[in-house]
Parts: structure tokens; C-alpha cells; sequence
């Protein structure tokens, strides 16, 4: 599955958050409610949250799916998809502003600094080389070379960089974090980097012990969302 990279909104959110270094940063309500079929499986989720969003099941539990329902790939049957209450559901992929990323979403024959800015070449962004190596810095990428090279893990941390630079409204990680090194580190560095942005995030595990740096847990099972905190 391909990196979905989308526009992103040129006003600011309005959802408030608790202080961050003294300052209060803005996020974006995301809701959704959404009834999909998919062969033999039914999603039947509803979620409403923002900031850092996890979401914990097992294989086949449906977080794949209500990502995708989210990121656009897949059309609900019934429902809708919501960010700061402007139904987004039929948008086109480019006006949707959502980043998708899973294992799969690196550009192999990329070399890692030309992969960090193709998100936002594609949306014509400038971006300060000063904030490319923060993320670099940030996110433990102190390497180098074609992106096909690298191990599974470090490719992760290249698609998970690149789309923090690209500066959408919304990335969701679809178990991307499972192979990198120190998880729980890295998972910490793009949460603070994402609220430092201003950039919410909803991401799948299936490691219950992830969900510690979340400011928001759902459990899915057999297709439905439970709402844990």
C-alpha cells in the first residue's frame, strides 16, 4: 500500500489541548462513524477524538479497515468521516489532508533525504532544512543511502518522518511502528513531535503496551471500537 500524501487545510484547527511547554496547542476533532462491508467482515466503528489516538486488536480485529475508511481508500457502506465537524467522507484524495502510512509505504529506489522532503515536494511546501534535521534528529535517523537498503525498521522511521514533514492535518500509521527499535522511545519522540506540530495522529498495534503514550485508547474487536479512555 502506497503513502497516501494529501493536501492539507490552510486554516488552523480550533479544538483546544492541555499545555504543551507553557503553550496550548489547537487540534482537530476527528469523527467518524462508519459501517463497511468487506467479503465476510462487517466494520460497525465509531470514534471521536484528537491528538494521539491508538488504536489496540488483534489481526482482523478492523484497525486496517477503519483506517482506510478514514485515509479514503475504502467508501463506508454507511456513515461518515468528520475533522472539525466538515464531513470529509467524499473528498478527493488531494482535499482530504490525511497521511496514511504502513511498512509498505516507502519509495525503495528513494536515497532517505530525497524520500524526508517528497511529501512535501508533491504539495509544494518549502521546507527549512533546519526542520528536516530536527525530524531527523528527533526520530533517530542518523543514516544514509537507498531506502531498498535499509532494514524494515529504518524504513519505517523514513515513511513515519516523511510524513511529518509533509505537514498534514492528520497521519495514521497502520502498525508502522512494529519494527522499529526502541518502540516505546520512538513512539514517545512522534507523539511530542506531531503535538509540537500541531499534527494528530491515530495509530495501530497490536501491542497493548504502545497505548501507554496515547492520549486516547479504542479497543477493536470482531469490527467494532470500544472507547477505553
Amino acid at each position: 500500500m502506497k503513502l497516501l500524501i494529501l493536501e492539507r487545510e490552510k486554516n488552523k484547527p480550533l479544538c483546544s489541548m492541555k499545555k504543551l511547554n507553557g503553550i496550548l496547542p489547537a487540534f482537530r476533532m476527528i469523527e467518524v462513524k462508519a459501517k463497511k462491508k468487506l467479503g465476510d467482515f462487517l466494520l460497525d466503528s465509531e470514534l471521536k477524538d484528537e491528538n494521539f489516538i491508538c488504536l489496540v486488536g488483534k489481526n482482523g480485529s478492523g484497525k486496517s479497515s477503519l483506517l482506510n475508511v478514514i485515509a479514503g481508500v475504502y467508501k463506508p457502506d454507511e456513515g461518515y468521516v468528520k475533522i472539525n465537524s466538515q464531513v470529509i467522507t467524499d473528498f478527493a484524495a488531494e482535499k482530504k489532508q490525511v497521511v496514511l502510512v504502513t511498512p509498505d509505504s516507502c519509495i525503495p529506489n528513494f536515497g532517505v533525504d530525497r524520500h524526508l522532503l517528497w511529501g512535501a515536494k508533491l504539495r509544494k511546501i518549502q521546507v527549512q532544512p533546519d526542520m528536516v534535521s530536527e525530524v531527523k534528529k528527533s526520530l533517530g535517523i542518523n543514516f544514509h543511502g537507498k531506502v531498498s537498503k535499509l532494514s524494515l525498521g529504518m524504513r519505517e522511521r523514513v515513511s513515519l518522518a516523511t510524513a511529518l514533514i509533509a505537514s498534514p492535518k492528520v497521519i495514521l500509521v497502520d502498525e508502522a511502528f512494529g519494527n522499529i527499535d526502541n518502540r516505546t522511545e520512538f513512539i514517545n519522540s512522534y507523539r511530542e513531535y506531531a503535538r509540537k506540530s500541531m499534527i494528530d495522529v491515530i495509530f495501530s498495534t497490536q501491542h497493548g503496551e504502545d497505548s501507554k503514550g496515547a492520549d486516547h485508547l479504542y479497543q477493536m474487536e470482531a469490527g467494532r471500537s470500544t472507547r477505553m479512555f
